[in-house]
Parts: C-alpha cells; sequence; structure tokens
C-alpha cells in the first residue's frame, strides 16, 4: 500500500520507518525541521537543540529506537543537578534530605510536602485523578502555604491562566516520571542525552528511513481530499503535483489537522477540539561564563517574566562547546500573550534585568550570543476526564489516522512518548490493513 506521512517528529519518523519497514511504500512531508520540538541549530562546532532536551531512564522506547539505528553508544547517561529559586535565593532540590532543608517553607510544611511526593511515588492506579484538580488535590494534601509556595508555583508557572483547572493526573503522571527514573530512591538522578545533541538520532532515523524507501519531501501541504474509489489525494503547498496515497497518517498538532483534512464529523471535531495548546518561547543565551551551578532550576518567583532556567553547560561538558556555555530561559504562556509576539530583542531586553537575581555578579557583557525560539503548540492543556475524550487514532474518515501529542496519556508530551507513538500507530495502520486484505474476496 501507498502511506503518506504528514509531519517529521519523532512519531512521524518513527511511523514512516516501521511502515516502510513492513513493506509499504511511504512518503512523508515536513517543511520545518526534522525532528519537530527536539530540532536543533549550529554553534561551536556541533548543535544544540533550539528547546531544551534530555531523556529519563524511564524512557526505553527511544532508547531502544538509537541501538536499532545505530547511536546507542552515543547516549550518555550524566548526573542531574536541580534547584528551586523562591524569595531572591537557589535551594538544591535534587533529593528527600535537600528537601527538608528547603527555606522558604516551614519545617512541617517540608515534611508535609515530603510525605505527599512519597505518597504519589507509590500511586499506580491514576484513573482516581482524572476527576480531581491538581489544584484542589495539592491544596488540601500540603495546605495553602506550602502549596503557594511550592507545588502551586509551578503549576501557576506552567500553565498561567490554567493552573487551576489541571487534572491531577497531569502532576501524578510528572511524579511517577521522576520516580521510576532513579534506580533507587538514594540514587542521585541520572539523565540522558546524546554526545552531539538529539541531532545524532535525527539523523540516524532519517537515515534508516531513506534506508527502508521512505521518501521524504521537504515541504507542506495544502490540504489533502479523499477522491471517490478512496484513494488520498495530498496537495503540497508550493503547487506542484499531487500525491496520491492510499492511507494518511497525519502527526502534526490537531489545530493543524483540521485545516489540512476535509470536514469531519462534529463528534470527533468536539473531542479534537477539548483541549487547547499552550505556547512557549525560549532565549538562549551563549555566555562566556557559568550562570549559576545548577543545570534546572525551577523559578518560583512571579516577578521574573521566565519560569525556568536550564543551564545546559551544568549539564553537559562545555569543553564540548569550545569552552563556551549556554542558558534556556524558558516560559509557557497563552498564544495570545505579549511575549510571543515581541521581537527577540526584546525578549532579550527584557530578560536581562532579572539575571542579577539569579546571580548577583551577572553583567550583559558575559552575552556573547543569543537566540530566540517559539512554539505556538508546546503544551497541550489536557481536560478533566481525558481518557473518555481522547481522540481515536482511527478518525471517521477511512484511511485517515490521526497520531499527536495529544493522543500521549497519562503521560505528559515528550520525544520517548512520541517514538512510542510512532511504533504502536504503525503498528495499528499495518494490523488494519492486514485485517482487510484477510477478509477480501
Amino acid at each position: 500500500m501507498s502511506i503518506g506521512v504528514i509531519g517529521g517528529g519523532f512519531a512521524g519518523l518513527t511511523a514512516a520507518l516501521r511502515l516502510a519497514q513492513e513493506g509499504h511504500d511511504v512518503t512523508l512531508w515536513e517543511k520545518g525541521r526534522l525532528g519537530g520540538q527536539a530540532a536543533t541549530f549550529a554553534v561551536a562546532n556541533t548543535r544544540l537543540e533550539i528547546f531544551y532536551h534530555h531523556l529519563f531512564q524511564s524512557d526505553t522506547s527511544i532508547a531502544a529506537l538509537a541501538e536499532e539505528v545505530g547511536v546507542g553508544d552515543k547516549l550518555m547517561w550524566l548526573p542531574s543537578n536541580v534547584g528551586y529559586f523562591a524569595d531572591g535565593r537557589i535551594y538544591p532540590l535534587n533529593g528527600a534530605l535537600d528537601l527538608l532543608k528547603l527555606g522558604c517553607i516551614p519545617f512541617v510544611d517540608r515534611v508535609r510536602l515530603g510525605l505527599v511526593t512519597a505518597y504519589l511515588q507509590k500511586v499506580k492506579d491514576w484513573k482516581k485523578y482524572e476527576s480531581v484538580t491538581a489544584h484542589e488535590w495539592l491544596t488540601r494534601a500540603l495546605g495553602k502555604r506550602a502549596y503557594d509556595k511550592t507545588l502551586g508555583a509551578q503549576l501557576r508557572a506552567k500553565f498561567g491562566s490554567y493552573y487551576d483547572r489541571i487534572p491531577m493526573v497531569w502532576f501524578w503522571g510528572k511524579i511517577w516520571l521522576r520516580t521510576t527514573s532513579r534506580r533507587s530512591p538514594l540514587d542521585q538522578e541520572k539523565l540522558g542525552y546524546f554526545d552531539g545533541s538529539f541531532q545524532v538520532i535525527v539523523d540516524a532515523l532519517v537515515q534508516a528511513c531513506s534506508n527502508a524507501g521512505v521518501k521524504i519531501v521537504r515541504s507542506g501541504l495544502s490540504g489533502i481530499t479523499q477522491a471517490p474509489d478512496g484513494t488520498w489525494l495530498a496537495k503540497p503547498e508550493d503547487g506542484s503535483s499531487t500525491t496520491a496515497v492510499d492511507v494518511v497518517l497525519a502527526t502534526v498538532p490537531s489545530n493543524i489537522f483540521q485545516k489540512l483534512a476535509p470536514p469531519l464529523p462534529a463528534d470527533y471535531v468536539e473531542k479534537l477540539d477539548a483541549l487547547d495548546y499552550e505556547a512557549a518561547v525560549v532565549a538562549i543565551l551563549e555566555l562566556d561564563r557559568p550562570l549559576s551551578d545548577v543545570y534546572w532550576l525551577n523559578i518560583a518567583d512571579d516577578d521574573l517574566p521566565f519560569t525556568g532556567v536550564i543551564e545546559h553547560t551544568n549539564f553537559i561538558d562545555p569543553a564540548k562547546y569550545d569552552g563556551k556555555r549556554y542558558v534556556y530561559l524558558s516560559k509557557y504562556m497563552e498564544p495570545d500573550h505579549p511575549y510571543f509576539t515581541m521581537t527577540s530583542d526584546e525578549i532579550i531586553d527584557a530578560y536581562l534585568p532579572h539575571l542579577s537575581k539569579i546571580n548577583p555578579d551577572f553583567d550583559p557583557s558575559w552575552i556573547t550570543n543569543t537566540w530566540v525560539y517559539r512554539e505556538r503548540a508546546a503544551q497541550p492543556i489536557i481536560p478533566m476526564r481525558y481518557s473518555e475524550r481522547i481522540p481515536d487514532h482511527r478518525t471517521p474518515l477511512k484511511n485517515l489516522y490521526l497520531a499527536n501529542t495529544t493522543q500521549i496519556y497519562p503521560e505528559d508530551r515528550g520525544t520517548n512518548y512520541s517514538v512510542r507513538l510512532g511504533n504502536d500507530i504503525a503498528a495499528m495502520i499495518v494490523s488494519d490493513l492486514e485485517g482487510r486484505s484477510a477478509s477480501a474476496p
């Protein structure tokens, strides 16, 4: 069969590879960056992600794919370093002992926070957290004082005006992920990164697709229509000739999918529209010295315009970047937030005065280069009881499939889950095609 895949992120590339390995004739369209949100840009004779990335030790799907495409030896597991910024101070936050020293809340609240975290680490039945918001559950469990200063501050930073509508299952997933990523509760957390950036696995995956016969077209589509005989017609944006395929798999965000696809039944559209996306803006600074000694710094100060400081070269040796230091200043926001439409220079100018709060010695002369990247569909906002409302991968239109980050649940989006999604949707399509072939006269 001929199969078209729309989107060249990890889900699209993985699905294309699996479908081609099954003998199908696969065409993949991607007008932007292959690798999706894990795409990279050139720095210091190597590459760096446009949006910060790492893996957890529980990310077995992408680790297995790396082995398969020949870059498993490039996956490094390195100790991480987490901090919490509150009341003008950085607090280490790498385990239970650091939690007990978290001076921004009273000791009794630290104990309570530790007990709640330990309890959530042991919970396996996530279904019960679909019907209560994280705001409600955590306020009740922690008390308002501890909640407002810690996990509530993190929810506000991550989700903005949506913070009190996020189901508890989302927060449970974050706790569960960090727990399963440690070999034992007392071990220091180790995170994964590819020597040479995530571009290493993107390039290897693209090459594997090519070797399997996937045709990768570096352009977008203006739409897809279905012919009377059921064939799908993919129309390129550049006006070039239409491509006819038997099956279409879309891995793009749901709003883009609806613009490309023919009109869909109202009940399916309602499911596609059941959630919103948060946008993200990330400023990257190239410095001639470190800003701090922390890799991942969560910001709990509402006065700072960014909500996370990820100092990549406190995780990866700066020697790999000719001694340069790279810092991500991250902010999630509603798509209509003023920061999303500000120029890159305006965003940098807005951020710089606040860096002295992280390091009182900071001086703008430390900066040798800057970049700003934006993503409109960065974080799906999952609604309550979402397991009952997830759009089916099999759309109501025959031989049209959808697989995107809104269908990764109860886990949150990420490269590992996108690889798993690509594997699963390809297996579903293959099974459907084999079933139809077996039932044909």
